[in-house]
């Protein structure tokens, strides 16, 4: 818990700052894969050496070069090296840190990297919709998402995951918090190729490797990523009246799926670590 409350801290001081201080937004975009970074220090207690030897060193390079890509594609601006980059960041985590069972079960990394293009896909939507609080909406899924994983993954056998997972949620919701009200929040490529990429990375080595996670758990947590289409007009009548309470709303509407999978997890395993 020292660790998930050291990364809220860190980044609700950092945004804090960044507000008062008037930083220009796209500097945000840097917020949520330092929150990773910081997260996977803090369960770890270390940097991976490189060449990252297993599946836990490899998920921080692959963070790490997809929030250098991020930052690059936002030089580039290329909508055609974008979309390409949303298909194959899913894709090339699950071949790395799944390689040794490509061709044991290749099934198994065409899923794993199918999710995950998914999940990029509706953060990447959610991030481009045209509304005050539409960058907003992709950091509070991928904390909800994140925060719903942390327990999937401790029952899966996985007690780094959860240390990490609820790291990353609880450093999301402080970078949030300073934007409830008048957003100058950007969730940009960084984020997304960095931290949720990171994140996916995360998820792939649990059900890859340990493949002790619920899937169907895992399955309905996914439905966090449909919330924005599903909540559209009810976040829309809100916003209009009042844009903290809408990104408020927003954030309790997308842990109704998070909590639905974590119920479920509970109660085909119960409380106790797979042998």
């Amino acid at each position: 818990m020292l660790a998930t409350a050291s990364c809220a801290l860190v980044l609700f001081a950092m945004s804090g700052l960044m507000r008062w201080g008037h930083v220009d937004r796209r500097w945000y975009d840097l917020l949520v894969p330092l929150g990773f970074f910081l997260s996977y220090w803090l369960t770890y207690n270390r940097l991976p050496s490189f060449p990252p030897v297993g599946a836990v060193n490899k998920v921080f390079y692959l963070a790490a070069a997809g929030a250098i890509l991020g930052v690059a594609v936002e030089w580039i601006g290329s909508r055609k090296v974008k979309g390409l980059l949303l298909a194959a960041t899913p894709v090339s985590s699950a071949a790395y840190i799944g390689d040794m069972i490509a061709l044991a079960k290749p099934l198994d990394l065409v899923v794993a990297a199918g999710a995950g293009a998914a999940v990029l896909y509706a953060l990447h939507r959610e991030a481009a919709f045209g509304d005050e609080g539409s960058d907003l909406r992709p950091a509070i899924m991928l904390a909800a998402a994140s925060a719903g994983f942390a327990p999937i993954a401790f029952i899966g056998a996985s007690s780094s995951s959860l240390q990490l997972s609820l790291g990353m949620a609880f450093g999301i919701a402080g970078i949030v918090f300073w934007h409830l009200s008048r957003p100058n929040y950007r969730f940009g490529w960084a984020s997304l190729l960095g931290g949720a990429g990171g994140m996916i990375a995360v998820v792939q080595t649990v059900a890859l490797i340990t493949r002790k996670i619920d899937l169907l758990a895992l399955a309905l947590l996914l439905l966090v990523f449909l919330v924005p289409s599903a909540c559209r007009a009810i976040l829309d009548r809100l916003g209009h009246k009042n844009r903290a309470l809408a990104t408020i709303a927003f954030a309790g509407l997308c842990l109704v799926p998070a909590a639905a999978a974590v119920a479920v997890m509970l109660a085909r395993n119960g409380f106790s670590l797979p042998q």
